[in-house]
Formats: C-alpha cells, sequence, structure tokens
C-alpha cells in the first residue's frame, strides 16, 4: 500500500480509538505506528524498528532529561519556594493583587530551577493558594493565577520542553534555553500587569495589603533565597557564557540541588529514594513517548506527508500570518487533549517543515511552541495544573479555577504576537552567544 492517505487514515484513527479507550499516549502512538510502518512496508519495515530507536534515543542531549528532573524533584522537597514566596511579596507588597503577582513571581524563578510545570504549580501554590484566601482573594484568582504561573517554567530555562523540542528539531538546546529568557520575562509581565490591572477594577477580588514590608524585611528576604539565585546562575550562566553544555550544566545543577536541600537539613534518606525513583518514573513515561514519536515521525516521513504539507501551501499562497494562525489554533486544540510531551514530540516532525518553508527562524518557532504547551497545561479537558491546583485546594470548585485560568490563555496569547511582531526578542540573545 504506497498511497499516503490510505496509512495515515487507519493509522490516526487507531490512535483516536485508542486514547478514547483509555489506554497510555505511548501506547496508543506506538501500536498506530507501527500499523502504519506495517501497511507502508510491509513485515520487513517492521525490521527497521531497532536501528530507528536505537538512533533517535542514543543521544547525549538526552541525558539532559533525566538531570534536570532530578534538580526538579530536590528543589520541589525543599522549602525555596516558601522562601521565593516571602520574597516577592515582601517586594510587591504595594502592588494592586500583590499575593497573586508574588505567586507569579516566585513560580517564574522557581521555573528556573525546576523546568517542570506541575512542580511549580504544586509548589508555590501548596502556601500561596490559602494565603490568598485567607485574605479573602477570589477563588477563581487565587487559583487561576497559580495555574497559569506554573506553567512558566515550561518556558523559563532549563526546561524539559526545550530539550524535546531541540531533540526532535535538530536544533541547539543551549539556543533554545537561553531564547526562553527575554520570552520568560516578556510573560510573566504581562500575567503581572493583567493581575494588578483586574485588581484595580475589581478590587473585591483582591483586597489590598494592609500592612506595610519594612526595607529590613525585604533584605531579610533576599538574604534566604541566594542559594537558588546561584543555582540559576550554575545552569544558565554557564551554559551562555560556553562553559557547560546544557548536559553538563543538568548535572551541575542536580548536584547544586542536593547541595543546597542538605544546607538546608532537608534531605533524609527516604527523601533521597522518592527522589530517584520520582525522577525515573517520570523519566521512563518520557522516554517511552518519545521511542513512539520516533517512530511516527519516521512513518509521516516516508509518507512525504510535510512535504506535502509544504507543497500545498506554497500553492496556495496563504500570507505568512494566516498560516501562523491556523497552526496556533492547531496547536491550541491538540493542547485541549495531549500532555506537552506528546504535543512537541508528535507535532514537532510535521509543522517545522512548513515553518522553515515560511523562512522562519525553528529557534522563534521553538519559543512559540513551548507557549503553547503552556496554554495546554491551563486549558481543560487535560489542563495537568488545573487539577494540580484543585488537588492542593480541594475546598475550590474546579470551575472557578478554570475560570481564574482562562484569561491568561489571552495573555499568553497576547505574547505570541509580540513575539511575532518582534522575533528579534527571541533571536537576540542567541545570536550573541
Amino acid at each position: 500500500m504506497t498511497d499516503p492517505t490510505l496509512i495515515i487514515t487507519p493509522v490516526l484513527v487507531l490512535f483516536a480509538a485508542l486514547l478514547a479507550f483509555g489506554a497510555p499516549i505511548f501506547a496508543s502512538l506506538g501500536v498506530a505506528s507501527f500499523l502504519g510502518i506495517y501497511l507502508h512496508s510491509g513485515l520487513q519495515g517492521l525490521m527497521a524498528v531497532p536501528d530507528i530507536l536505537h538512533r533517535g534515543l542514543a543521544s547525549y542531549s538526552l541525558i539532559a532529561i533525566p538531570l534536570f528532573i532530578l534538580m526538579g524533584e530536590v528543589i520541589a522537597r525543599t522549602d525555596i519556594g516558601a522562601r521565593l514566596y516571602t520574597l516577592f511579596n515582601a517586594w510587591l507588597n504595594r502592588l494592586p493583587g500583590n499575593l497573586a503577582v508574588a505567586s507569579v513571581g516566585s513560580c517564574a524563578l522557581f521555573g528556573a530551577m525546576s523546568g517542570v510545570s506541575v512542580a511549580g504549580a504544586a509548589t508555590i501554590g501548596r502556601f500561596a493558594v490559602p494565603q490568598m484566601l485567607q485574605r479573602n482573594y477570589a477563588g477563581s484568582l487565587a487559583g487561576g493565577s497559580v495555574a497559569a504561573a506554573g506553567a512558566l517554567a515550561l518556558l523559563i530555562p532549563p526546561s524539559i520542553g526545550f530539550v524535546l523540542y531541540g531533540e526532535m528539531a535538530d536544533q541547539s538546546i543551549g539556543k533554545l534555553f537561553i531564547a526562553g529568557i527575554v520570552p520568560g520575562i516578556l510573560v510573566t509581565v504581562l500575567m503581572m500587569i493583567y493581575i494588578c490591572g483586574i485588581a484595580l477594577l475589581r478590587p473585591e477580588l483582591a483586597p489590598r495589603a494592609e500592612a506595610a514590608v519594612s526595607w529590613r524585611e525585604r533584605f531579610y528576604a533576599m538574604r534566604e533565597v541566594w542559594p537558588a539565585l546561584l543555582l540559576v546562575f550554575l545552569v544558565l550562566g554557564t551554559i551562555y557564557l560556553g562553559i557547560a553544555t546544557p548536559t553538563e550544566a543538568a548535572g551541575i545543577g542536580a548536584a547544586g540541588a542536593f547541595l543546597i536541600a542538605a544546607a538546608y537539613r532537608q534531605l533524609s534518606f527516604a527523601t533521597v529514594i522518592e527522589i530517584f525513583r520520582s525522577t525515573a518514573v517520570t523519566t521512563g513515561m518520557i522516554l517511552l513517548i518519545l521511542a513512539s514519536a520516533l517512530l511516527f515521525g519516521y512513518i509521516i516521513t516516508r509518507l512525504m506527508i510535510p512535504q506535502a504539507l509544504v507543497m500545498w501551501i506554497a500553492e496556495t499562497n496563504y500570507p505568512t500570518w494566516v498560516i501562523l494562525t491556523l497552526i496556533l489554533v492547531f496547536l491550541l486544540i491538540v493542547g485541549m487533549f495531549l500532555d506537552i510531551v506528546s504535543i512537541i514530540l508528535i507535532t514537532t516532525p510535521i509543522l517545522l517543515p512548513v515553518i522553515t518553508a515560511l523562512g522562519l527562524s525553528p529557534i522563534w518557532f521553538g519559543v512559540v511552541m513551548i507557549i503553547a504547551c503552556e496554554i495546554a497545561v491551563i486549558t481543560p479537558p487535560v489542563g495537568l495544573n488545573l487539577y494540580v491546583i484543585k488537588g492542593i485546594a480541594p475546598d475550590l470548585h474546579i470551575n472557578d479555577i478554570i475560570r481564574g485560568a482562562l484569561p491568561f490563555v489571552l495573555v499568553q496569547i497576547l505574547a505570541i504576537v509580540i513575539l511575532t511582531l518582534l522575533p528579534s526578542l527571541v533571536l537576540w540573545l542567541p545570536s550573541i552567544m
């Protein structure tokens, strides 16, 4: 069978059916990909599977994944999250909606040490949401702001998402990390501006702070988080200065996280065992999805589907902004039903040839895709951060959390528009590495 339509249609139908029956992503995608390879090349084609997996998984860059996950697992088990929240709350005390703004700031800085959005939402939300509710913040703003801010860990390096995208797109992971810095700051600031604006327009949602914070308290809060700032520099600074590769920086970050946890006296034998167990489980899940995505990428490449898409776009003569809008809408729809690892691994081989055919930078598109993944974790029905907040704040109704998080989708879409109009915000720092 050689007609691409007659092959890809049963592959996609089988993939969707297996997902609908509750099969894991990696199994659904893997089985569907096996079917596609068999339909295209018969049993002989299946003999290529071990070689495909070996070439895709035997990559030095992938070593960074378990190391960054390990770093995040260690940091999540310290009280650095509480110290960061105290710091931002002290310095931003006079802003409207200061507790929600502090949640965004602390999630952003925590993301620079974690790289996993769920960890940021859970760690910061564990004490930020109860404090906001105690201060009579609306449940929607309290839950929605932390759910959205937790997603910043995907964009602010070091990000597991950038490692996966770089591997699939054959792009420098170091440049992707550095490219995420300015957009990460941009999205963080836009989220803060939104919160301040809504708190000014509707003060009943976020009562103003009554007690002032002294300068002494502010500088004391800074003293409490210097190990966290040092860890961020050890990871990002060594990459930017060319001292270490991203994989080496991941090792430095994991070792630094253990030293910080030990200095805070927050490590025990049982905790270390749980850290390694959780790291192994998460890494295994990601690599299983990656293996399935490699097979899927192989079959769509053999069917020349990306090339057909590029030719179709060239023939239609649509303006670039129309094509980019369609790509973004596609990513947003896919993000409602798939996890971020699957989004990156499945869609990159399909969309990247279109982006390069438009003359756009793959580094720039990587940042846009990661922001789309940020949106995915706060949009139902599969938005993981929504359920994380529900888990740590059971008194909040899930509908309130969703209602509070959805305005941040518009904030992130605004960020994509700004980065599209001003791509230098993404590309400038990598260009001077």
